[in-house]
């Protein structure tokens, strides 16, 4: 009998346990390029970049390559891309701490600019 007792008092615990965690547990966040659209033609060399960001638990910004090099760290949700020259480019954002670790949330565009 008291086995069945600790036992159940054990598995009370643990499910409280898991019912706590996940009310507390912040989701990883995301991060969207919403404008220029992907495969767009642009007038250059300024680009306005519009993202939507959900920080979540450990986000602080994004970080920002053009054709693989790193751009800039932006933290709101609009960018001022400037002197891309003419041609075909890829931009990626990546959500990211404040020690620019990066999460793992990413978007990607390409875009010709004229």
């Amino acid at each position: 009998m008291m086995r069945r007792i600790a036992l159940a008092g054990t598995l009370f615990v643990l499910w409280v346990l898991c019912v706590l965690s996940n009310g507390w547990t912040q989701s990883v966040g995301s991060v969207s390029i919403t404008s220029p659209a992907e495969g767009a033609t642009v007038q250059g060399p300024i680009i306005e970049l519009d993202l939507t960001v959900n920080k979540g638990a450990r986000g602080d910004g994004v970080n920002l390559y053009v054709d693989g090099r790193f751009e800039s760290i932006v933290k709101g949700d609009r960018f001022l891309l400037k002197g891309l020259p003419a041609g075909l480019h890829r931009i990626d954002v990546r959500l990211a701490t404040r020690n620019h670790e990066e999460l793992g949330p990413a978007a990607t565009i390409t875009v010709t600019v004229e």
